[in-house]
């Protein structure tokens, strides 16, 4: 198993900017999730001011694909059915800092067109063929699996995060196998910068390939994302990966 990308979600506009650059180019492997809805990074909102910022001088520093923007509510949604936010689609054009797109809706929380508890299918893969440059990331919880399964039988692309407390930051008793053979698969719920050595060899008893990690609420101090945090999760994180490699090498 090998791990490919470092993600910290709930960076913010309480997050000075140029800390945020420095993070980034800092650690070339690292993704940053912003959360996005209507709501809180909506045209006028201080998020949105703060993203246009931000990934305009993450474009001047020709740091690519970097930032996720992680889709709640609303934004989702109209994603799934088949309509792309406007505030997605601005970012997306002026930017290339702006890399994949989370979606984070679970079957029977969200109501879709016509009162149905699931996406149309169809609708969400006209969203995600309109953004093919961008990957996108989609909750593999037990209650989203039928609709995944159908999702890669049709042949849709998507990376997959295992995470059934729906970003409530709880560890499973175990970590899951990935999927399928040919999708990214990601693993998040309680990782912290004091587990995550724990967690990775957890997760390589189960994967093979790469795979990706995703940490949010152990981040936060007094509720706001801490660099100070993140970097010990991350450092942490790469530490055991260069074991790995090591190891492997010299077998």
């Amino acid at each position: 198993m090998f791990l490919k990308t470092v993600v910290c979600s709930g960076v913010n506009e309480k997050n000075d900017i140029q800390e945020t650059i420095l993070f980034l180019k800092k650690h070339p492997n690292l993704e940053l999730g912003v959360q996005c809805s209507p709501k809180k990074a909506g045209y006028g909102t201080d998020r949105f001011e703060w993203l246009k910022e931000l990934t305009s001088k993450l474009d001047q520093e020709n740091i690519i694909g970097r930032i996720a923007l992680h889709l709640n509510e609303g934004f989702a949604v109209s994603f799934c059915s088949g309509n792309i936010p406007k505030e997605v689609l601005y970012l997306k054009k002026h930017s290339s800092a702006v890399g994949r797109l989370q979606l984070n809706f679970k079957i029977g929380r969200e109501i879709f067109e016509n009162e149905q508890i699931a996406p149309d299918i169809q609708k969400l893969k006209k969203s995600i063929e309109q953004l093919s440059d961008h990957r996108v990331i989609v909750s593999a919880s037990k209650t989203n699996l039928p609709f995944i399964y159908k999702m890669h039988h049709q042949g849709i692309q998507f990376d997959a995060l295992f995470d059934d407390s729906f970003g409530e930051g709880v560890l499973p008793e175990k970590r899951q196998k990935p999927l399928f053979d040919d999708v990214f698969q990601g693993y998040a719920g309680g990782i912290s910068p004091e587990n995550v050595t724990q967690e990775l060899q957890k997760i390589a008893k189960v994967a093979v390939g790469n795979v990706f990690i995703d940490a949010e609420g152990k981040l936060k101090e007094n509720g706001t994302f801490s660099f100070e945090k993140a970097e010990k999760y991350v450092q942490n994180a790469l530490s055991w990966n260069l074991m790995q490699r090591h190891n492997s090498q010299h077998r």
